[in-house]
């Protein structure tokens, strides 16, 4: 039942696979161990990046612009599949505890992303949106 949970429903690109308790982090280096946290992108030059949660994946590409996404992908918090992370919607709070603390996690339903938002203090988010409010926390502006 957890693979089928994680196995992709996504046309075009697809994610990597990802070995829990056994891959690392491209950002921090940390073992990869919860798919609803778990994120990756798939590379214009065929290669990707898997990472523990979501803001590494955010930093790991603010830090390195010659990585260059074809595609992103972060796992619906609900039902930890994946989906793509530019029709997603991101829910920021500083209850969500994810694995490096960034508290965002993913939602592929925008209502479903506005009730957990409620329920934990937290903003809803596009992924440009996201990426603009991490650029501003991690740099201050």
């Amino acid at each position: 039942a957890l693979l089928s949970a994680c196995a992709p429903k996504i046309a075009g690109p697809q994610p990597p696979e990802i070995l829990y308790d056994h891959d690392l982090c491209a950002e921090c280096g940390m073992i990869i161990s919860e798919a609803r946290f778990a994120a990756a992108t798939l590379l214009i030059d065929g290669d990707n990046r898997k990472f523990d949660d979501i803001n590494e994946m955010l930093i790991y590409h603010m830090e390195h612009p010659e990585a260059q996404v074809k595609a992103w992908f972060v796992h619906d918090y609900k039902s930890e599949a994946w989906i793509r992370g530019e029709t997603a919607f991101y829910v920021k709070s500083d209850s969500i505890v994810a694995p490096m603390e960034g508290g965002i996690v993913a939602f592929e339903d925008q209502a479903a992303a506005k009730a957990y938002a409620t329920e934990t203090d937290g903003q809803v988010f596009t992924l440009d949106d996201l990426r603009v409010e991490v650029h501003s926390e991690v740099h201050g502006s």
